[in-house]
């Protein structure tokens, strides 16, 4: 069996959430014997350094990737516009997986769908597969919230992932959704979804473990673990607001990733001056193996999420590893069975979240007991996408040009008309 995944990104050194669940989804079915290969569009002409051999790498030209920077758009929205508008790279698209002849495509996201869609019309009249959408969230929901304070909610963007997503959704063979929350919505337009929930492999061997004891020697520490992506410092300085004072000198925040930078930037953050400075350590990216180290000599683990779509992969992690967690409840959300576990903390104001973060740090470690171990395992990526290979092997196969057989949508019935409808909505209509 052969599939294929097209997204905005690199998967094969995974680091944020969106990246982990593909590459686990890859490794589990490469583990069935199946063939895989991934199709990456996107601005980041860095990011081919991440592509396995076979795997097909499109980088937006330059004069695309300054009109996009100067409309102000989303990397993953412009992408959408890109292909739609770029007759030449959908082609490419189309001879890569006329090469492969995939018996499953699948969409990481929905943004590549204008060129999956008119590839259903134009493949080759042998070509068989199903189409399958692997949602990481309700994007158009997840847009319709996402925003920075100070600023406004993108209706435009949230118009375009409302056209794509819901046109992809009904077409789809299947839908894969992370969360039951998010099938709900689904089943609206599609009844045949499934939950494969987001799960974690088991921690890198630590890397340097001497030293970040001996670094944090007689300190208790909560660690902070997330990518750059701006929601995370948001619910992180909305909880510790109006700054790190309600931590003793023996206290310190750890905090890894991307979401570091973004926190040590932010004039929420400098206006706590020496406070914060003497209870955070900022440590940025990480190797697996260092995360590891941090992972193992952290007292707590902190989950200050408020916002965001689908279930968070670090919640996983966190109850994975045996930690003491303090958390928001929305950060449970796909992970609801642990919320009322002994070493759970939840609270959703500042000021409740810093009181328990200081009763978990004054408190004695986590120790599991055997029956929270066992249900712990059920949190790897073997076992929350163990049905996935079967279900998609099951799933019949579309013939050229079977999409016309489907319930006609707003587009129309062909990919022309499609991806005409398409391009007007997004501002223009390009022949390449």
């Amino acid at each position: 069996m052969r599939y294929v995944s097209l997204g905005t990104f690199p998967i094969w050194q995974p680091v944020h959430g969106g990246q982990l669940r593909a590459n686990a989804v890859h490794r589990v079915l490469r583990d069935c014997g199946w063939e895989t290969r991934h199709i990456v569009v996107t601005p980041n002409g860095g990011a081919k350094r991440e592509m396995e051999p076979g795997d097909l790498f499109i980088e937006m030209p330059r004069r695309f990737r300054k009109r996009m920077a100067r409309r102000g758009w989303r990397s993953d929205v412009a992408t959408a516009e890109f292909i739609t508008a770029s007759r030449s790279h959908r082609r490419e698209i189309a001879r890569f997986l006329d090469g492969f002849r995939p018996d499953v495509i699948a969409l990481e996201q929905c943004w590549l769908w204008p060129a999956v869609r008119e590839y259903m019309e134009t493949c080759a009249p042998e070509a068989r597969f199903s189409i399958v959408y692997c949602s990481q969230n309700v994007e158009q929901e997840l847009l319709a919230r996402a925003k920075m304070p100070g600023s406004e909610v993108d209706h435009w963007s949230v118009q375009r992932a409302a056209d794509i997503e819901s046109d992809l959704a009904t077409k789809a063979g299947l839908v894969v959704a992370v969360s039951e929350q998010d099938a709900a919505y689904f089943r609206k337009l599609n009844p045949n979804v499934v939950v494969a929930a987001n799960g974690i492999w088991p921690r890198a061997i630590p890397v340097g473990l001497e030293h970040w004891a001996s670094r944090f020697g007689g300190l208790r520490t909560a660690l902070f673990v997330a990518s750059g992506h701006p929601p995370n410092a948001n619910g992180f300085l909305e909880l510790t607001a109006p700054d790190l004072g309600f931590l003793s000198p023996a206290e310190r925040i750890v905090v890894v990733g991307g979401v570091a930078g973004q926190i040590e930037h932010d004039q929420r953050f400098l206006r706590g001056g020496d406070v914060n400075n003497a209870r955070i350590e900022l440590l940025g990216v990480r190797d697996a193996g260092t995360l590891s180290a941090l992972i193992e000599l952290a007292d707590v683990v902190i989950l200050p999420i408020l916002e965001g779509g689908g279930t968070n992969i670090k919640t996983a992690e966190a109850l994975y590893n045996r930690k003491s967690i303090v958390a928001t409840p929305f950060a449970f959300r796909g992970f609801e069975q642990f919320k009322h576990s002994r070493n759970v903390r939840l609270a959703d104001n500042p000021m409740d979240f810093q009181d328990l973060l200081v009763q978990a740090l004054r408190s004695e470690r986590y120790d599991p007991g055997p029956t929270d171990v066992a249900q712990l395992d059920r949190l790897l990526w073997t076992a929350t996408l163990q049905d996935l290979p079967d279900q998609l092997a099951a799933l019949p196969r579309r013939e050229r040009g079977g999409a016309a057989n489907l319930p006609a949508s707003r587009w129309g019935n062909g990919p022309k008309r499609f991806l005409r409808a398409l391009s007007q909505r997004l501002g223009s209509w390009t022949r390449n």
